[in-house]
């Protein structure tokens, strides 16, 4: 974005036309930028979808200098960024959601937030009742959103910041937000990026979710899938891993089957 003035702003706002290109022609890299990251997904950019993107982000801007009620610049450019998004966000659901309607979209993607960003986990979710209430899917209905969501990435889900273990969502921190704190230019990231954020999300999920467990289960569920610092036992090393951890050979079993219930409420009803 170039430079405008509080004077440019708000003669725009009064429909002056010279006023009106400046402002456009100021956020039209923002536009662009928005448009591409909207329309792009699964290690590919829809390029029409980019180009209707970027047309309805214009037209947005235009539309939007009446409702704007601040004064700086500042206040300006962040409520034109809000703006972008929310209506390019809207667009492109109406067109990569197809065969599900926008309620159904719309909770899928509130059972995205609850899993981090995993479409997998939130396909799940999406048939609780603790985590859906009134609003759960069938098997079958999830299925086809989850299939209709991964058309295009979703990198807007508001998920818990790396690092912070509070039960309470930060809405300003999403997928792309934990992206770039890597340091890249955003125009510079690839798809192995998000999925390597995604990883670290489930990862840390896997981690705290483990650490609200007792001793036992969870040392039994480490060594199920080879977690450090336990390390890899399987099913088959009971033995073994009753003697390494001091644990009754007999009670392994029952550990491990009512450790993967335990894992399984801690996981669902988790704030991540």
């Amino acid at each position: 974005m170039i430079d405008l003035s509080e004077a440019q702003i708000a003669a725009a706002k009064d429909n002056d036309l010279e006023a009106v290109t400046a402002v456009v022609k100021a956020t039209d890299e923002r536009v662009q930028q928005l448009s591409w990251r909207y329309a792009t997904g699964s290690g590919r950019t829809d390029q029409d979808l980019a180009e209707d993107l970027a047309q309805t982000g214009r037209i947005a801007v235009w539309e939007a200098l009446a409702r704007f009620k601040g004064k700086t610049v500042a206040e300006f450019f962040t409520f034109i960024d809000r703006t972008l998004k929310g209506v390019m966000s809207d667009t492109r659901k109406e067109e990569t959601r197809q065969g599900v309607s926008r309620a159904v979209a719309a909770d899928f993607e509130r059972a995205l937030s609850m899993a981090g960003g995993d479409p997998y986990e939130a396909e799940h979710l999406a048939t609780t009742k603790e985590a859906m209430g009134a609003r759960r899917m069938s098997e079958e209905m999830a299925y086809a959103a989850r299939l209709s969501y991964q058309g295009i990435k979703y990198l807007d889900a508001p998920v818990k910041h790396a690092g912070a273990h509070s039960d309470v969502y930060d809405e300003e921190i999403t997928l792309m937000n934990l992206v770039e704190e890597t340091g890249v230019p955003a125009d510079l990231l690839e798809p192995s990026d998000f999925e390597r954020a995604r990883r670290k999300q489930t990862t840390e999920k896997v981690h705290d979710t483990l650490n609200e467990m007792g001793d036992q289960q969870r040392t039994v569920l480490m060594a199920l899938t080879g977690i450090e610092p336990v390390g890899y036992y399987g099913t088959e090393h009971d033995d073994e891993l009753a003697a390494d951890f001091e644990m009754p050979r007999y009670r392994i079993p029952v550990i491990r089957n009512k450790g993967k219930a335990r894992f399984a409420e801690l996981w669902t009803t988790s704030a991540w």
